[in-house]
């Protein structure tokens, strides 16, 4: 009797064995096919045989068609880019994708292969949140090109791993302490200063100018003052006009009478697009491993939180449309939730016999 394998497919092609070979058979519209994919030793290799065959076979389809995943892609990027988005993301996502991806045709894009391209980045020390962004970027695409009648209907189905938990890093009072001290660099603490004061997005505080900041009034403004393009569909994330309270009028008022441009965060004379270097380089002297610039803006939130205010003013503080919108950043502390409960006490609701 001849090996037994459990069932393996790989896109329309299905693993089977003839004496001591692995094979791959398959059915088209020229009707059924098989082929030897050779001597395998194992399961596990033929498998692999398999992977091989079916990811060439999917190549020269894609060659010969000219429709490949990597051409509607660039279509893909190319209508995003003419929408307003920012496409920087999308290269840094298609870097990963492209050799697994871009010299298939669209039908030869499988749960299978996704599944395996998930395991191998994983395998990397890839964190699972990039794997699904660039997953679900790819399932966008497809997506997209099935809408508007560039490929079949349905898209290929794209597997994609479920999304990891949200971030809930929220600083205590000790690191953010450690964190300030840790600011050599003046434009790095302004920032630091700034985010927590105000729970403001490194963006907005970035792009913010003396313009827009009212020392009398004790006011800053972060909403952008150029009007929005009509014909793109560029989403802006909202922002308020925030009070200053004590510590941000101080910082700023220091700032302002050696500012040497008209940006508020600046650098050797200039703005500044990215902070990343500067507030890595500080946590690193703080001894805080894993906290981002946007752990200021959740820290902040959630300390308004945990001093009552209300939900309605915390969501225009941090310039949310809604309540909702602000529930992500508000997450209080086990020690905030201490009162809570004690409200659950059996020993203090049930009087036992």
């Amino acid at each position: 009797m001849g090996k037994r394998w459990k069932p393996y497919r790989v896109g329309i092609y299905r693993l089977g064995v003839l004496g001591d070979q692995a094979v791959a058979t398959w059915r088209d519209a020229e009707g059924r096919h098989r082929v030897r994919l050779g001597k395998a030793s194992s399961e596990n290799e033929a498998r692999r045989f398999l992977d091989t065959f079916a990811h060439q076979a999917a190549r020269q389809v894609a060659t010969d068609s000219g429709a490949t995943v990597g051409g509607i892609w660039t279509a893909y990027r190319k209508d995003r880019e003419a929408d307003g988005k920012q496409v920087a993301a999308f290269d840094w996502n298609w870097k990963a994708l492209r050799a697994t991806f871009a010299d298939l045709a669209p039908e030869y894009v499988t749960a299978e292969l996704c599944r395996s391209y998930a395991a191998s980045r994983l395998s990397e020390g890839v964190q699972a949140g990039t794997v699904w962004t660039e997953l679900t970027r790819l399932r966008s695409a497809l997506n997209w090109a099935a809408k508007r009648r560039l490929i079949g209907w349905p898209p290929p189905y794209v597997w994609v791993p479920t999304k990891p938990a949200a971030r809930e890093r929220v600083l205590t009072d000790d690191e953010v302490d450690r964190l300030l001290a840790g600011c050599t660099m003046p434009h790095v603490r302004l920032f630091v200063t700034l985010a927590l004061c105000t729970g403001a997005r490194s963006s907005a505080l970035l792009e913010l100018t003396w313009d827009r900041v009212d020392l009398d009034a004790g006011t800053i403004d972060l909403r952008r003052p150029e009007p929005v393009n009509p014909l793109t569909k560029k989403v802006r994330k909202g922002r308020a006009i925030v009070p200053m309270n004590a510590t941000a009028r101080a910082v700023l008022s220091q700032a302002k009478a050696e500012a040497l441009s008209d940006h508020v965060i600046e650098w050797n004379g200039g703005p500044i697009k990215k902070i990343r270097k500067g507030f890595e380089e500080a946590c690193r002297r703080a001894g805080l491993e894993g906290v981002t610039p946007h752990d200021l803006r959740r820290t902040a939130a959630t300390w308004a939180d945990e001093a009552g205010i209300d939900p309605q003013r915390i969501a225009r503080l941090l310039g949310h449309a809604n309540v909702a919108s602000g529930e992500a950043y508000r997450h209080p502390r086990p020690e905030a939730l201490r009162q809570a409960a004690e409200v659950l006490d059996l020993r203090k609701r049930v009087r036992t016999k």
